[in-house]
C-alpha cells in the first residue's frame, strides 16, 4: 500500500511568491498615484478647481476695480512676489517692480501659502509662474494651460546677480555680495561697468541686472555705481566684509569673509574664524568699519568722489514739460567749461531707467525738442547724460513727472443723461458728446499735474452750465513772491504741511468734502433758444425735424450723437435725420453738436425721449356705416377713404405716422353735416422756461405715454384732457370743424 506524501510549501518558492506579491503591490501603487491613477487623478481635479476659484476671484477684482474707477485700463493690477523675480530676471520687462503694489491677499482672500510660489497677477490677468525649484512644478503647468491659465516661466538666473549683502560665489569669488536693498533710489543709482581701457561707463539702473562685467573682484574690478542728484554725481565703490594679516616685505594678505567671519575659496572650502586652526589663531583682523551700530555689517559703500560742485550750475539741465500723456524735453545745455575731457560727444535720454535716445549731433543740442512717449501710471523718472569719447560720464540731470493724486470727481449728483465730459484738443476747441452714462470716462479727461482740470457741462432747456471740479487741497501764502503754493489732500483729511491751511469752502454744514464743482459760467439765452429740433419718437426709431433758432447760419455743420454714439453729419439745418434700429421702450439721449466754418463749437441741442408708438386711434362709439378715413398727401390734398371699422383693422396704408406729424384723422358724414375729427394720443408736455418769460418764442415739449400711464419725466405734465370721469384715457377725438347746411 501506497503512502500518501505530505504537500507544503518551500522556502524558496514562499520567498518567489513574496517578491511575486511586492512586484504586484508597487504596480498596483504606481498605478493609483501616478498621473493617471486614481490619487493623481484627485489632485490633478483639486488643483485644476483651486486654480479655477483663484480665476474667478481675480476676474472679480478687475471687474470691480473697473466699474470703481471707470478706467478699463487694467495694466496697472500687478501682484505677488514671484513676478518681482520675474522682472528681476528680465522675464518681463514692460512693467517695474514699483507697478506691483498690490497684495496677492487682498484680490485672492484665501490663497493658500504654497500657491502664494505660483500665482501671479500680471496686468489684471492671473498667471502660473512656472519655475523649476516649485514641486510638481511641470505637471501643474501642463494642468494650468489645460483650463487656459497663463503660463509665466522663470529660468534660474547664472552669472551676477543684485543680492542683498549674501555671502555667494561670483566668478571664483565667495564675498559678500553688493548690497542695494536699501539707501539708494533705483531711478537715480546706476551700475558702473569697466571697459576693457579701464574706463567706467553707466550702466543699467540698479532695479535692472547688471551687465556681466559689472564687477570681478578675482580680477581687482570692483563693484561700481553712480548716483545722481539734482546734476551732482557721487561715486560709490562697494567694499565686500574681508579680514586681512600683515605679511613679511609690507605685504597684506586679504580674505572675503561672511558676517560670522567665516572664510570659503573657491572650492567651497571653509576655514572658521574661531578655533585652534582658525583665522583668528592666524592673526587675521577684521576692520572696524564692518561693526555698525553695534551690528556686523556685509560691506558698505565708500564714496570715491563726487563730481561738481553744488554751489555751481548743474553741469547739464533741461526743460520738461508734459502735456496728455507726453513728456517734451527741450533747452539741453552743459553748464561747465568744456576740456578735453568733459566734452560731451553724446547724450543718452532715459525714460524710467530704460534709454529711448541717443544723440551722437550735439553741436545744436539746445534747440533739439525731444517728445517722449508710453509714461506709465504714477511717478516716472526722467534722464538725460553726457559722456565723453571714453564713454565716461560728464554729466546727467534726472527729473521726475509726478502726477497730481487728487480725490476723484463725483458726479452723482448730475443728470448721467444730460451731462456730459468736456476735453479741449491742442488747438483748445471743446469737445463735450459724452454723456456721464455712458460710462466711459474719456482719455485725458483731467489731470491736474499738468493743470488740465476736470470739467463738465449740464444741458437743459437750450441753457448750457459748465463746471469745473476742485479737489480738496491746502495752500501756503509766499508772500515775499505774491503766490501760493497748492498741497491736494487725499480723501476728507484735515492733515496738513507746517504752514499750510484748507480753504473753508471745503466743509459744508458740519461735513468734510473730497472737493466740489464750482459753476464756471453758464451759455445760452433764457429768453430764445440759440438751437433747437423737434424729435418724435416711434416704436423703434426717433426723428429729428430740422435745426431752428436765433443762432442758425450758413455754413454751419451739424453733428448728432446717440448716447454719446457719434452717427452722421448734416451740412444744412434744414435736413431731417432719423436713428433707426433702436430698442423699444428705452430712453435715449439725442444730442446735435453745431460747429463753425473753422470746427469751433457754436452750440448744441439735447433731447431726451423715449421709444414709444402713439397710442391706436381708438374707433369704438364712431357709427361704422357713415363714418370714413381721411388722407392727405404730401401738398395737402385730401382724400375720402373707405368706412372705417371700429377695430381699425381696414386701416390704410399710410393713414397717420405720429413720427412725422402725420396725425390720423376720420369724417363724419350725417344729418346732412360733415364733422372732421383728430386722433389726440395721450402725451405730456413741458413749457419751458423761456416760455413763462417771453410767450412769444416759447416752446412746448411734447412725449407720448404708452397706454393710460400716468408716469411722467421730471418737469412734465399730463393735460387734463386725458382724464375723464375719474378714468385714464389712452387718447381722444378731436373736433376739427363741422361742414355743411
Amino acid at each position: 500500500m501506497r503512502k500518501n506524501k505530505e504537500k507544503g510549501i518551500t522556502l524558496i518558492a514562499l520567498i518567489v511568491i513574496i517578491i511575486i506579491l511586492i512586484i504586484l503591490a508597487g504596480i498596483v501603487i504606481n498605478m493609483a498615484i501616478n498621473n493617471n491613477g486614481i490619487i493623481g487623478r484627485t489632485q490633478e481635479a483639486k488643483f485644476k478647481t483651486m486654480m479655477g476659484q483663484y480665476r474667478d476671484e481675480v476676474d472679480l477684482y478687475v471687474s470691480w476695480q473697473i466699474t470703481e474707477t471707470m478706467n478699463s485700463d487694467t495694466t496697472h493690477i500687478n501682484s505677488g512676489e514671484p513676478l518681482k523675480t520675474a522682472i528681476e530676471q528680465e522675464v518681463t520687462s514692460d512693467i517695474e517692480v514699483s507697478d506691483i503694489t498690490i497684495l496677492i491677499e487682498e484680490i485672492i482672500n484665501q490663497i493658500k501659502e504654497q500657491a502664494k510660489e505660483y500665482v501671479v497677477v500680471y496686468k489684471g490677468e492671473i498667471y502660473y509662474v512656472s519655475d523649476n525649484r516649485i514641486k510638481n512644478n511641470e505637471i501643474q503647468e501642463k494642468w494650468c494651460k489645460e483650463i487656459g491659465i497663463k503660463i509665466l516661466k522663470i529660468e534660474t538666473p547664472e552669472g551676477i546677480e543684485v543680492k542683498n549683502g549674501d555671502y555667494e560665489l561670483v566668478k571664483g569669488v565667495y564675498l559678500c555680495t553688493p548690497k542695494l536693498d536699501k539707501g539708494f533710489i533705483s531711478d537715480r543709482t546706476r551700475y558702473l561697468d569697466v571697459t576693457e581701457s579701464g574706463n567706467l561707463t553707466p550702466g543699467n539702473w540698479i532695479d535692472k541686472k547688471p551687465s556681466e562685467n559689472w564687477y570681478d573682484y578675482k580680477n581687482r574690478n570692483w563693484a561700481n555705481i553712480i548716483v545722481e542728484d539734482g546734476g551732482t554725481e557721487n561715486y560709490y565703490v562697494w567694499i565686500p566684509r574681508y579680514c586681512f594679516k600683515l605679511l613679511p616685505g609690507e605685504r597684506t594678505d586679504v580674505k572675503f569673509i561672511d558676517c560670522n567671519n567665516n572664510y570659503k575659496d573657491e572650492n567651497g572650502v571653509e576655514t572658521l574664524w574661531l578655533g585652534e586652526n582658525g583665522l583668528e589663531a592666524m592673526g587675521y583682523q577684521v576692520p572696524e568699519a564692518f561693526t555698525f551700530n553695534g551690528k556686523e555689517i556685509p560691506g558698505y559703500w565708500a564714496m570715491k568722489y563726487t563730481a561738481s560742485d553744488i554751489t555751481t550750475p548743474t553741469t547739464i539741465n533741461y526743460d520738461m514739460s508734459v502735456n496728455k500723456g507726453v513728456i517734451t524735453l527741450k533747452n539741453i545745455t552743459q553748464n561747465t567749461t568744456i576740456t578735453n575731457n568733459n566734452k560731451i560727444v553724446k547724450y543718452t535720454v532715459a525714460l524710467n531707467g530704460n534709454v529711448v535716445e541717443q544723440i551722437t549731433e550735439v553741436d545744436n543740442i539746445a534747440s533739439k525738442q525731444i517728445n517722449l512717449t508710453g509714461i506709465k501710471k504714477g511717478n516716472n523718472a526722467i534722464n538725460i547724460t553726457g559722456l565723453n569719447e571714453a564713454g565716461e560720464v560728464v554729466g546727467s540731470m534726472t527729473k521726475t513727472y509726478a502726477p497730481a493724486i487728487v480725490n476723484k470727481p463725483d458726479t452723482s449728483g448730475f443728470n448721467q443723461d444730460t451731462t456730459f465730459y468736456v476735453t479741449y484738443d491742442d488747438d483748445g476747441k471743446e469737445h463735450s458728446t459724452i454723456p456721464l452714462s455712458s460710462g466711459s470716462v474719456p482719455e485725458y479727461w483731467y489731470d491736474y499735474g499738468e493743470s488740465r482740470w476736470a470739467n463738465i457741462v449740464t444741458r437743459n432747456d437750450g441753457q448750457e452750465t459748465y463746471y469745473t471740479w476742485i479737489p480738496r487741497y491746502s495752500y501756503t501764502l509766499d508772500q515775499k513772491n505774491e503766490r501760493s503754493t497748492v498741497s491736494f489732500i487725499s480723501g476728507t483729511s484735515k492733515e496738513v504741511a507746517n504752514g499750510y491751511t484748507i480753504p473753508e469752502a471745503f466743509t459744508f454744514n458740519g461735513k468734510e468734502l473730497t472737493g466740489f464743482w464750482a459753476m464756471k459760467y453758464t451759455a445760452g439765452d433764457e429768453y430764445a433758444p440759440k438751437f433747437d429740433t423737434e424729435v418724435v419718437a416711434t416704436n423703434n426709431s426717433i426723428s429729428t425735424k430740422g435745426i431752428t433758432g436765433t443762432m442758425v447760419q450758413t455754413g454751419q455743420k451739424y453733428k448728432y450723437y446717440i448716447n454719446g454714439e457719434y452717427k452722421v453729419e448734416k451740412q444744412t439745418a434744414e435736413e431731417n435725420f432719423e436713428y433707426d434700429k433702436l430698442s423699444s421702450n428705452q430712453k435715449y439721449t439725442i444730442l446735435v453738436e453745431i460747429r463753425d466754418t473753422s470746427d469751433e463749437l457754436v452750440g448744441t441741442i439735447v433731447k431726451q425721449i423715449s421709444t414709444i408708438d402713439a397710442n391706436k386711434p381708438e374707433l369704438i362709439g364712431f357709427n361704422k356705416e357713415n363714418t370714413y378715413y381721411v388722407l392727405y398727401d404730401d401738398d395737402g390734398n385730401e382724400t375720402i377713404g373707405d368706412k372705417i371699422e371700429n377695430d381699425a383693422s381696414n386701416m390704410p396704408s399710410g393713414w397717420y405716422d405720429y413720427s412725422k406729424s402725420k396725425w390720423a384723422n376720420i369724417v363724419v358724414k350725417a344729418d346732412g353735416k360733415t364733422t372732421y375729427y383728430t386722433w389726440i394720443p395721450r402725451y405730456e408736455f413741458k413749457i419751458t422756461n423761456s416760455q413763462h418769460k417771453q410767450p412769444v418764442s416759447g416752446r412746448t415739449e411734447v412725449r407720448f405715454i404708452e397706454k393710460t400711464s400716468t408716469n411722467v419725466d421730471i418737469g412734465y405734465e399730463i393735460p387734463e384732457a386725458f382724464t375723464f370721469n375719474g378714468k385714464e384715457l389712452t387718447g381722444f377725438w378731436a373736433m376739427k370743424y363741422t361742414a355743411g347746411d
